[in-house]
């Protein structure tokens, strides 16, 4: 386990070559003023340029996940948090008195690997712990805190990442799914925001949000059912594991047209690209990393965000009739 250290004033340079922050202490400052004011200039120069850092941890991120024994098959897939999912974070944990800056929020960098079986995930689950030493939460064996029926392991894992000359602690967060397990949170994810928070605001949940409720969980038995009794069953032919480095910029419009800017290992670019369409109304950028090997076709783009990601997959594709096991 990486070691506490402290970032000093160190200058971090955002894409411009101006001093955009200092210290971790300008990033936490920037985090109240983002909160209060998302279009703040400063506070957006500040962000925008931490998470550029953050991109220039990915490849030690990357090969720490190599280095943890991934599953030979599995459809893998990281993303750097969006500005919008930043701030809806940042309110939601202001509701409950907990908010902290960005630079302590574990999923900036978030990776997900879905596994073609059980056993698989499982496997890999522990593997995270033994060899990155990660924090462990298991929702396969734990009710969810909402008691929704969610099922994955997550990791928060720490490492020690070089900077100038010294090192400064950095953390991702790694979520380990099988097929059905994603197509379910998929599908649960569709119902909203509100979703987030596993539907447990007592003064807004209603009749209708009630059973809601219960028709997730009914359907998460199911799943669970079926994968003790097929533990090692493949659940889909996923693809062999390439040398995923490259990165992308997907979006969708409110008309549900999507589009797609492939940048090969080109960070800088592809976090200027998305900065310029966070800013831009009506469309819903995501950065994409492990994707594919660099060179990778958007048809290719299109059909991966088709299958794995909520907000591009259709509403039959999540609906449990067209996916549920027997």
């Amino acid at each position: 386990m990486a070691q506490g250290c402290a970032y000093n004033e160190t200058t971090i340079e955002d894409s411009d070559g101006d001093a955009a922050f200092k210290s971790m202490g300008d990033v936490a400052r920037a985090t109240d003023k983002f909160a209060e004011d998302p279009k703040n200039p400063n506070a957006l120069n500040v962000l925008n340029a931490y998470r550029r850092f953050r991109l220039d941890c990915l490849r030690t991120s990357q090969s720490l996940l190599v280095q943890a024994g991934l599953p030979q098959n599995a459809l893998i897939s990281a993303r750097l948090k969006r500005r919008q999912s930043i701030l809806r974070k940042l309110l939601r944990s202001k509701c409950t008195h907990s908010r902290g800056p960005v630079n302590q929020m574990d999923d900036i960098i978030g990776f997900r690997v879905i596994c073609q079986s059980c056993a698989d995930a499982e496997a890999f689950g522990e593997n995270l712990q033994d060899a990155l030493d990660a924090r462990i939460k298991n929702y396969l064996d734990e009710e969810h805190s909402a008691n929704l029926g969610y099922r994955a392991i997550h990791a928060i894992v720490r490492f020690n990442q070089p900077f100038r000359d010294r090192t400064v602690i950095s953390r991702f967060e790694v979520q380990v799914r099988t097929w059905y397990q994603h197509l379910w949170a998929c599908w649960c994810e569709s119902h909203g925001e509100h979703a987030k928070e596993g539907f447990c605001n007592e003064q807004t949940k209603d009749a209708a949000t009630e059973k809601l409720i219960h028709n997730l969980q009914i359907q998460s038995a199911r799943v669970s059912s079926w994968e003790q009794q097929n533990h090692d069953s493949v659940q889909r032919n996923l693809p062999a594991i390439s040398d995923p480095y490259g990165v992308a910029v997907a979006w969708i419009d409110t008309h549900k047209n999507f589009g797609f800017d492939n940048f090969g290992q080109n960070h800088s670019e592809a976090i200027t690209g998305l900065n310029y369409l966070e800013n831009l109304v009506g469309l819903d950028p995501l950065l994409l990393v492990g994707v594919g090997v660099e060179g990778t076709k958007t048809e290719h783009l299109k059909h991966l965000l088709m299958k794995t990601h909520p907000k591009f997959m259709s509403t039959d594709s999540m609906n449990p009739r067209y996916w549920m096991p027997n």
